[in-house]
């Protein structure tokens, strides 16, 4: 189920990007918009949403202070462009603080921040990662992730479900953005989540019902990995 957000912030183009932000995580429903402060406040004293994404410098009623009004206020994101807030908006408790201009890969990580406490989840840095696939970018847990596969410029994830994503990123820059105490290379089109291993010979990794190839290049590093990690033990 997608988490309820609203966005008020009185700059029309700060709107237009984080919509469209908002539309391709495929994590967020967009239940309302506003320019003006005062309506916003008329909303969130009428209606619930789980996170606000809003501005703190604006006429009338500045966001810090449309917080302050609210009796029980959702998750807040604040959005800026003067870092001297920075103190107080930490002092109310804000999931995050966003400085303008705002790009989608900082937006992401709020949005990964916001997900977790909305859900009830323990945040931590290294749980998720956003990928773009089919025209969205989708959150994955680690966990969620069975192995890689690298096909040309391309990457497949392969995911406990039984679904696949295919993205945009080679699979050596996508390792190097995964933590490397889950994952671990195999074969030079393969990349597996160590958790996921059911058995490993000197030839092949059994993971899910997939057998995929151990590459001999790989295999000593694989298994001083496991072995180190207690996953198989040594035979005496």
């Amino acid at each position: 189920m997608k988490i309820t957000c609203a966005l008020l912030d009185d700059d029309p183009l700060t709107l237009d990007l984080l919509s469209s932000y908002i539309a391709l995580t495929n994590v967020l429903d967009l239940k309302a918009t506003f320019s003006d402060p005062l309506a916003a406040h008329a909303f969130l004293t009428q209606e619930r949403v789980q996170v606000l994404f809003l501005d703190v410098a604006m006429p009338q009623l500045s966001g810090l202070e449309l917080v302050r009004t609210l009796r029980q206020p959702p998750l807040v994101v604040l959005l800026t462009a003067y870092p001297q807030y920075a103190l107080e908006a930490f002092d109310l408790d804000v999931v995050d603080y966003l400085l303008k201009p705002i790009t989608m890969e900082r937006f992401l990580r709020a949005v990964t921040k916001v997900s977790d406490l909305a859900r009830g989840q323990e945040i931590t840095a290294d749980d998720a990662f956003f990928i773009r696939a089919d025209a969205q970018y989708i959150r994955l847990c680690y966990h969620q992730i069975l192995f890689i596969e690298a096909l040309k410029d391309f990457t497949k994830l392969h995911t406990t479900d039984g679904r696949t994503h295919l993205t945009l990123v080679n699979l050596k820059n996508l390792e190097e953005q995964l933590p490397a105490a889950l994952f671990v290379r195999t074969h030079r089109s393969y990349l597996i989540n160590t958790q996921h291993i059911e058995a490993i010979n000197s030839l092949e990794v059994r993971l899910g019902g997939y057998t995929l190839p151990l590459g001999q290049t790989y295999r000593e590093q694989v298994t001083e990995r496991l072995v180190n990690r207690a996953l198989i033990r040594r035979q005496p």
